[in-house]
Formats: structure tokens, C-alpha cells, sequence
């Protein structure tokens, strides 16, 4: 068995960015282990789904390596020994299971996290456990389709023996659409008890958007099932690259959303602190400060003593009585000794400010 180095921009790089985002998702659930023990919690089964989730994905992204530096995925067929390619077109088997089974677990969290928040609706338990057996049906059609697309099994990787394959292209296409389908409904189900939460509209739209993340994750399906429909099995390991970078990707992004909620009090560290992650409070803020109505001191009831001892606000005959009776000895003196000048006086309206200097001879 031949040696491939992933040294070209079809092998190298798509291997490279999947490692990348694995190392980060594994990061992203240790903090969240982090965070839960300082809080003093339990850790709970959407926990536990992630940790699974995330043992699938680097087995996925194992076979990914397989794939490249064994079976020759980044090179056209002609230019590999046939047993690599042959390695190749068996890995994918498990391969493509393996994405299935690994986004119903993430997806699976993601719902348990809803009940966690959400408890108190009885009616949101029975929609998240609807859609994670709509979930759970998913992932058994995506196994299925991938053990019985071709039969005998053996055919997927030796055509030279008796059998067929069904059209692969459009079994990616069905998969992959029902995949989308069911990423709406995991978006979906927070939002009509986040909008009949008592709060300015600004926050529950903001509070939507935070678990509205998943919407990336869609977005990544849509990549990913072009790419599979770009393969081509007559040279399927030239055209397999992008195909199991999506496919190994899409989960490890999937993690990381699963993981954002409790990623606040480290991204917090990153922004100053008037700055804040959710632009609903910039606007209530803002709203807050154009809200802000000055009190007119004519408008006053009760007068106020400035700082710099004058009075605003209420009648003038109320300041007048307020206002206390300047001594005699306060009078200044001629030599200047014990004197006190007024240099700035204070405002008929608003807060006014008296700066005093005292001046004395030793």
C-alpha cells in the first residue's frame, strides 16, 4: 500500500482546514465542560451527545486522512495503484454513515438544551421529542441508503462482479434536502415561546438570532450537497476531495453552535466592557438615551440648591425664602484679608457651578 503525502493544494488543504475546525470544536465542548463545573451544575444527556458527537467526528475525520494519504483522494485515478483506490471507495461507506449519525447527536443536544431552557412549556417537550424521532428516522435513512444503495455491497468498490447502484446523485440530493428540512425544524421550534416572552421586541428578535445560528449550519448543507453531486465515480478520487471536506465539516461547525450559548463568559473577555455581543441592547441603549426627558426648571415643584450655593427651580419668592441670609462677617475687607471673591456665578435654569477662591495673608 502506497504512501500519498498531502503535500498539494487537493489534498493538503481540505485536510488542513477539517483538522483545524476539529481542534476547535474539541476546545469549544472543554470550555463548555469548564463552564458547567464552575456553575456548579450536573452535566446533563445533551452533554453527553455532544461528547459522542464529537468521538464521531474525529473518527470521521480519521477516515478523511485514511482517505488522502492511503487511498489516494486529491489524485486523479490513473496516476494511484488500484487497491488504494479501491481502500477509498470502501471507506466512504462508513464514512457517509458516520455524518448521520453524528449530526443527529449534535442535534439531539440542541433540543435537550431547548427543554433545559424551556421547561416549563409542557407543549415544547412534546415538539422537541417529535422532531428528534423525525431526527432519529433521518439517520436511519441516510444508513440505509448508504449499505443498500449498491448490491451487492461488494459492488460499490469492485463493479467487476455482478450487481447495480441505484442513481447516487439523486439519493445525495433527497438526503441532503430532508438533512435541510430537518435543521429547520431544530431552528424552529424556540421561536413562538421566545416571542411571548415579556420583553421589548428588540431582545426577543436578538434572542431569536442567537438560536437562529443553526441557519449557518443549513447554509453548509447546501455546499456540501453541491459538492457531492460535483463527484464523479469514473474518477472518484480526484473529484472525492471537497465532498468529504463538507462532510466532515458541517458536524464540527455544527458542535460549535451547539456549544456558542455558553461561550459568553469567554468571548466576553474579547470585547471591552460597555460593548456588548447582542445588537438588541445597542438599540435599547439608544432607545434608553432617546427616551431621556430633562427636567425644565421652571417646571420645577421644589427647589434645588445648585453646588456652588444658588438655588433653580419652583417661584422666585420659594427660592428667595430658601435661600439663606448672607452674614456680615462674610463681608469682604478691603485689605483682602479672609475675602472671597465670586469669580463665575451661577445659572437662572439647570445646575449651576460657584468656583470660590479664598485668599489669606500669614
Amino acid at each position: 500500500m502506497t504512501y500519498y503525502e498531502p503535500n498539494t493544494p487537493e489534498t493538503g488543504g481540505p485536510l488542513a482546514v477539517s483538522t483545524l475546525f476539529g481542534v476547535i470544536a474539541l476546545l469549544s465542548c472543554v470550555a463548555r465542560a469548564c463552564i458547567i463545573k464552575q456553575r456548579g451544575e450536573k452535566f446533563h444527556p445533551q452533554e453527553l451527545y455532544l461528547l459522542i458527537a464529537l468521538v464521531l467526528v474525529f473518527s470521521s475525520l480519521g477516515l478523511q486522512w485514511a482517505c488522502v494519504v492511503r487511498g489516494g483522494t486529491g489524485r486523479h485515478i490513473g496516476d494511484i495503484n488500484r487497491l488504494d483506490a479501491v481502500l477509498t471507495l470502501k471507506l466512504i461507506i462508513p464514512f457517509e454513515a458516520l455524518y448521520g449519525v453524528t449530526l443527529m447527536f449534535v442535534k439531539w443536544s440542541i433540543l435537550l438544551f431547548y427543554q433545559r431552557v424551556f421547561g416549563a412549556s409542557k407543549s415544547i417537550w412534546w415538539v422537541t421529542y417529535a422532531v428528534m424521532a423525525i431526527i432519529f428516522l433521518w439517520m436511519v435513512s441516510v444508513i440505509l441508503e448508504t449499505f443498500l444503495l449498491c448490491r451487492p455491497l461488494a459492488y460499490n468498490w469492485d463493479t467487476s462482479i455482478e450487481g447495480s447502484c441505484g442513481d447516487r446523485n439523486t439519493v445525495y440530493v433527497v438526503a441532503g434536502a430532508t438533512n435541510m428540512a430537518t435543521d429547520f425544524m431544530v431552528l424552529l421550534v424556540p421561536v413562538p415561546i421566545i416571542w411571548k416572552l415579556k420583553m421589548p421586541v428588540s431582545q426577543r428578535v436578538g434572542l431569536m438570532a442567537t438560536f437562529g445560528l443553526g441557519l449557518f449550519i443549513t447554509a453548509i448543507s447546501i455546499i456540501r450537497l453541491k459538492s457531492l453531486i460535483d463527484i464523479s465515480f469514473t474518477d472518484p478520487t480526484w473529484t472525492l476531495p471537497m465532498g468529504l471536506l463538507w462532510t466532515v465539516l458541517e458536524p464540527e461547525l455544527a458542535i460549535l453552535v451547539a456549544n456558542f450559548p455558553f461561550m459568553r463568559p469567554y468571548l466576553s473577555k474579547l470585547f471591552p466592557k460597555d460593548w456588548s455581543m447582542s445588537p438588541s441592547s445597542w438599540r435599547s441603549r439608544k432607545e434608553d438615551r432617546e427616551n431621556f426627558e430633562r427636567l425644565e426648571a421652571d417646571r420645577a415643584a421644589v427647589p434645588l440648591q445648585t453646588i456652588g450655593g444658588g438655588w433653580t427651580g419652583g417661584s422666585s419668592s420659594a427660592a428667595a425664602a430658601a435661600k439663606p441670609k448672607p452674614r456680615s462677617s462674610e463681608t469682604a475687607e478691603s485689605d483682602g484679608t479672609g475675602s472671597e471673591k465670586e469669580l463665575t456665578s451661577s445659572s437662572n435654569a439647570g445646575i449651576g457651578v460657584d468656583t470660590m477662591w479664598s485668599v489669606s495673608r500669614e
